[in-house]
């Protein structure tokens, strides 16, 4: 080491020795999980589809604030932890859900937006397929009635990113493919985009778009009163 970078540590060592953190305002961070799948609402009429519908997961709170009001699953991130383990940790713990499908969202960090303290949060989005899970601890929503509710903080705002998020990201990623079930028709496949987009889809068009990305298992449905439609699944690039 030079003379100019052992000054240079030694200069840092005693700068940090006298540094006093508490001197500055305290901040925590949590981090939220906006869980999102998409679910059947069966029908008993045998000449109607199953319809589907888009869902997230919620917590209610038990403790202030927002005592039993609804709110996304999250925590504060550990001394030790990265974000990434603070949400992995959440989810098992608050949904009993693991290694599934996650990016981070966005920061969300308005000065009043915790009535306890400066709280920032960074928030995830997770896919799941919801038919394939099992939940623990949490409920699943759909997108139409959380609209109507008034959850805890500012996860209302939260979910409207996320699903900014996932109509900006649909048409140029295969990031659907990880609500879908091994096995689906194509029919079922563009319900599950007009979910999402908001808005109806010319199914040949639609064919045309997503074709490249699906593989024929050779299988057809059988369900009764219908007319049988092919099945694919998602063809890893």
């Amino acid at each position: 080491m030079s003379g100019k970078s052992r000054a240079a540590g030694d200069g840092e060592k005693e700068f940090l020795s006298r540094y006093h953190p508490e001197k500055y305002p305290s901040i925590s961070i949590t981090v939220d999980a906006i869980v999102v799948g998409v679910a059947k609402d069966t029908t008993d009429n045998y000449r109607k589809l199953d319809r589907q519908s888009l869902k997230i997961l919620l917590v209610k709170r038990e403790h202030y604030p927002y005592k039993d009001c609804y709110s996304l699953p999250g925590g504060f991130v550990g001394e030790k932890e990265t974000f990434e383990d603070t949400l992995k940790r959440i989810l098992l713990d608050k949904t009993g859900l693991a290694d599934i499908y996650s990016e981070q969202l966005y920061t969300f960090g308005s000065v009043e937006r915790d009535p306890r303290m400066r709280i920032v949060s960074c928030a995830y989005i997770s896919l799941v397929d919801i038919s394939r899970t099992s939940i623990a601890g949490a409920e699943w929503f759909a997108i139409g009635d959380i609209g109507r509710m008034e959850l805890a903080f500012d996860h209302n705002q939260i979910i409207d990113e996320a699903l900014r998020r996932l109509r900006g990201k649909i048409n140029y990623t295969d990031i659907v493919f990880h609500m879908m079930p091994p096995e689906f028709t194509i029919s079922e496949l563009q319900e599950v985009y007009e979910l999402i987009l908001g808005k109806k889809l010319l199914p040949a068009a639609f064919r045309r778009t997503i074709s490249e990305k699906l593989e024929d298992t050779g299988k057809m449905t059988s369900n009764a009163g219908h007319r049988p439609s092919r099945i694919f699944r998602y063809k890893k690039n």
